[in-house]
């Protein structure tokens, strides 16, 4: 399946700088006309979503890790998935521990869309970010954009 991500965008957020290049890079190869933009923890990412600057598009979807310094994804999602404006916002959860069945179950409780294990190459991210862009920009609908804070 051949998905047009064309000016969707996607905001990666992760403490670490070569997982944020690595993921981007995947993302690009899977779906070249994707806008991708970074929050390296979670305190930055929120600024992200309150900024009204026009380079800082709302997101379509979010791919955010759990374990961050400052504000780590559980405290994230506990302050998106309060907040009206936001809690629309489709999180999918992205780290390491994806087979602890208690920390799984923690993070779709406390409000992700979607839980996804890091994968160990660069081959596997690629593949995994090509399911990504299928699904979210192909499969499923995404609320209509104009929602949230900007909108």
């Amino acid at each position: 399946m051949t998905v047009d991500a064309t000016d969707r965008v996607v905001l990666i957020v992760d403490d670490d700088a070569e997982d944020r290049m690595f993921t981007r890079e995947a993302l690009l190869t899977a779906a070249p006309g994707v806008d991708v933009r970074e929050a390296e923890d979670g305190v930055a990412f929120l600024e992200y979503l309150q900024s009204t600057e026009p380079d800082r598009p709302f997101p379509d979807l979010v791919l955010l890790d759990l374990k961050m310094p400052r504000m780590d994804g559980f405290e994230v999602l506990e302050v998106i998935r309060a907040d009206p404006e936001l809690r629309h916002l489709p999180i999918v959860a992205v780290f390491t521990t994806a087979n602890d069945p208690d920390f799984v179950r923690r993070t779709y409780a406390d409000g992700a869309n979607g839980f996804l294990g890091k994968p160990a190459t660069h081959e596997e991210l690629a593949a995994m970010m090509r399911v990504v862009v299928e699904y979210w920009f192909g499969a499923t609908s995404l609320p209509p954009r104009g929602l949230g804070p900007r909108g």
